[in-house]
């Protein structure tokens, strides 16, 4: 194998394993340059450049070869798929360089996609970017007056890794019946699990809110029916999308399905209600709206929710200072919310655009604060919570990530904006506005500690209903099998 395709290899599938037949089962990683060359073998053209190279080394044991799978993607079984491929992208990193596996992707994606092992890592990856709806650096009053004029079609900033993996630009968001005009004026409100939902707006404000839930990779968009009249909530609203992995239910529910969750206010009380899709086995729609127990949460505290995350049927939102509110839904095709708690935190009195709520792959939920280590440099700790354990659990410690490249003068007046945290990614979205090294828009992996500068500018300290994109393996997958379809 000649050195540069060799590196190529290395870099495209750093996840793959060398197998010895003499012993089943057990992964020796192996660099390629150990290994003695190959045998020769005559190209054809459009063969597989991964290919099954028997190798042999001075130290193998009884000259028993070292195999790479996989031999031939026409003989691959979804055993042979779950021992080689630790997630989709390994998936689509090699259909990116092969066109046999490309095809076979496009023709198994379902059996490949189950044979998958389940994450146990946060995968980079999966985070193709964020999308806003401009500015708001306007009051209260004149924004509400101008929003329809000064509102533009969202906007989608990529990541750099995002046209890497897809091999093509971000295909954005479909065109609507009327010509593209779908969107326009819209505002992302909540992203999840591969699909954003967006608030559909109009030149002239309407009295009535209007949601679409979209997957951008796959250009499914699904219009859900308006709340208007006595069952308008306002323009001040938080929103939470939920897909079918979310939620324990009778198999009924196919990858198409969602389920949304509002929290807004009342004259006098908090509320919430709940919409499932009409795949959920009982026709879908609104549900009946809940009443939050205990005290309205105030309209400026609503405004300054975050994004919200998901963990085991359950929506958590870092709704106060001292706590997280937490919502349970019932999991059916009746779309009512069953129960509506509260989750102290450890860390207390951070700014609300200084903390988020996430996960990790363990299943556990984790709070990421910002803050400024010495004084000068900023830093993300994180602190995680067993959720499934028995009441009394404690939150515990996690790994601080210290952002070297970003310093902030001693003394300044320093604005962040922690917008968006991938729950399978790891990649957290922030905004910096003045007082630091550098502004723009900024993405760091906790788990990597890389960090990515997507935007420049102040302006993007300004931006508001930022959403980041986080790509589900089902549609990664599916993306490959069209463009091979």
């Amino acid at each position: 194998m000649p050195p540069t395709f060799r590196a190529l290899h290395l870099f495209l599938f750093p996840s793959f394993v060398y197998l010895d037949p003499g012993a089943p089962g057990d992964p020796i990683h192996r660099w390629l340059h150990r290994a003695a060359p190959p045998r020769r073998r005559t190209a054809r053209k459009g063969g597989c450049p991964v290919v099954a190279a028997h190798q042999e080394t001075e130290k193998a044991a009884a000259g028993a070869p070292l195999i790479l799978w996989p031999p031939c993607p026409t003989t691959c079984s979804s055993t042979q798929s779950s021992l080689v491929f630790s997630d989709a992208g390994d998936v689509a990193r090699c259909a990116a360089v092969c066109r046999r596996w490309g095809r076979i992707v496009a023709a198994r994606e379902a059996a490949i996609l189950r044979a998958l092992p389940p994450p146990d890592r946060f995968l980079p990856h999966l985070a193709l970017g964020f999308f806003h709806g401009g500015q708001h650096d306007l009051s209260s009053t004149r924004r509400r007056q101008l929003a329809a004029q000064a509102q533009t079609d969202p906007c989608f900033v990529p990541t750099p890794s995002a046209s890497v993996l897809l091999g093509s630009p971000f295909p954005g968001l479909p065109e609507g019946g009327d010509g593209g005009g779908l969107f326009h004026y819209a505002r992302p409100v909540a992203s999840r699990g591969g699909r954003v939902v967006f608030e559909l707006r109009r030149k002239t404000r309407a009295d009535g809110v209007a949601l679409s839930v979209c997957n951008p990779m796959t250009g499914d968009v699904a219009l859900v029916p308006p709340l208007a009249g006595d069952d308008f909530p306002g323009h001040d609203y938080m929103c939470a999308v939920l897909t079918a992995d979310d939620l324990d239910n009778d198999a009924q529910q196919g990858s198409s399905f969602f389920s949304l969750v509002l929290v807004y206010n009342r004259r006098s009380f908090t509320a919430l209600r709940c919409y499932t899709s009409d795949d959920a086995g009982g026709g879908g729609g609104w549900g009946p709206e809940f009443r939050k127990p205990g005290t309205q949460i105030s309209g400026h505290v609503l405004q300054r929710l975050g994004p919200a995350v998901v963990l085991r049927g359950v929506v958590y939102w870092p709704i106060m200072v001292a706590a997280a509110l937490a919502v349970r839904l019932d999991g059916g095709a009746a779309a009512a919310v069953m129960d509506v708690h509260v989750v102290p935190y450890t860390i207390r009195d951070t700014l609300p655009d200084w903390r988020l709520l996430g996960t990790t792959p363990d299943g556990r939920l984790s709070y990421v604060s910002a803050g400024l280590m010495g004084g000068e440099l900023l830093s993300f700790g994180v602190e995680t919570l067993d959720v499934s354990a028995a009441a009394g659990a404690e939150w515990e410690r996690g790994e601080t990530s210290v952002l070297t490249q970003l310093t902030v003068p001693m003394l300044s007046k320093f604005e962040l904006k922690m917008r968006w945290l991938g729950e399978k990614s790891g990649t957290l979205f922030f905004t910096i506005g003045e007082g630091c090294s550098t502004s723009g828009a900024f993405a760091v992996n906790l788990a990597t500690g890389s960090v990515d500068k997507l935007a420049d500018g102040v302006e993007c300290n300004s931006w508001r209903s930022l959403y980041g994109y986080e790509m589900d393996p089902t549609a990664l997958l599916a993306s490959i099998a069209a463009r091979f379809n």
